[in-house]
């Protein structure tokens, strides 16, 4: 059963559906912040926000994102092969020439790819939907849902290491980056972990590039709100901020391909450029992302958290 477990967790995390630091730190040397000096310049509320207070700040985990996508593109492949194996299958019953022997051949082709699809569609549907991350400036503690049972744990904010990680193991060597809290042993070894905010993709791998500043932004946010003798002096999430588990669709598809926003014409202009080149992709993978969030379970709090935290922090989609 654990060797099953193992070989499913490798499989998920090849295809980038399992953070690739998520229960181990990287061996190259990862950017490491400190909880009592400032991580940037700038502090900025990420684009994931669930709920902001004076006391909590509730964010979002990193694949919400990217959450419904391997869903959808998993269940449009499977469609493609099984109408090709339907297709292929029946020649042989309008064409006297095609022998009855492409059948067998088709469906050896066809269908265990299918099943594939469908396999990796459904680990999706058994995921949550949202694993959200609670910060309570009053009690001074992180609440998350563990890695390696789903259950919610609570840790304090100084027992927490937070870092900026490479996130898939698919494509370049760190194309993909986040910021990742994590509960270590004496010997750095990870008991628990969890992601914050948006993921940031780094073109070029350049050490300190704007993907890295942005992280850093991302964290220095969090980092004031929960040392900041007085919480006035940051700045609110703006309405942009925040993601809901009730989208529209269109809302859904803003979330898997956010809008560029710039001042910059020229930038106007490519973005509107790519929107007509990626309209399709956003459609199917904000159908992927509306079904998760309407659809797969909502992780729920312990009583104990909520009596510390309040009902703000719980979840619904229904």
């Amino acid at each position: 059963m654990v060797r099953h477990m193992k070989r499913r967790v490798q499989v998920l995390k090849s295809l980038g559906m399992i953070p690739k630091y998520q229960f181990e730190l990287p061996r190259s040397k990862e950017v490491r912040f400190s909880l009592d000096t400032p991580a940037a310049d700038e502090a900025r509320a990420a684009q994931v926000t669930l709920f902001f207070s004076n006391e909590l700040l509730v964010v979002a985990d990193s694949e919400f994102q990217r959450r419904g996508i391997y869903l959808s593109w998993a269940s449009l492949g499977a469609v493609m092969f099984l109408a090709g194996f339907l297709f292929f299958g029946s020649m042989p019953f309008f064409f006297p020439l095609a022998p009855y022997w492409v059948i067998p051949f088709i469906a050896l082709v066809t269908l265990p790819s299918a099943a594939g699809f469908l396999w990796l569609a459904r680990q999706e549907v058994k995921r949550y939907a949202i694993y959200p991350v609670v910060f309570n400036r009053r009690t001074g503690n992180v609440h998350f849902f563990g890695i390696h049972d789903g259950q919610p744990v609570t840790y304090s904010w100084r027992r927490c290491t937070f870092c900026i990680v490479p996130k898939r193991a698919g494509g370049p060597e760190g194309r993909d980056y986040e910021v990742r809290g994590y509960v270590l042993n004496e010997y750095d070894g990870v008991l628990d972990s969890f992601s914050i905010g948006k993921e940031m993709i780094n073109l070029g791998h350049v050490t300190g590039s704007m993907t890295e500043r942005w992280l850093s932004y991302q964290f220095e946010y969090v980092r004031q709100f929960m040392t900041l003798q007085d919480v006035g002096s940051l700045d609110a999430p703006k309405e942009d901020d925040y993601v809901s588990l009730k989208p529209s669709f269109r809302q859904a598809m803003e979330v898997v391909d956010p809008k560029v926003k710039s001042k910059s014409l020229v930038i106007k202009l490519m973005s509107v450029l790519m929107s007509v080149v990626t309209f399709i992709p956003k459609v199917v993978g904000g159908a992927g992302h509306y079904f998760c969030c309407k659809y797969c379970k909502v992780p729920q709090w312990s009583q104990e958290i909520i009596d510390e935290c309040g009902p703000e922090i719980v979840l619904s989609n229904r």
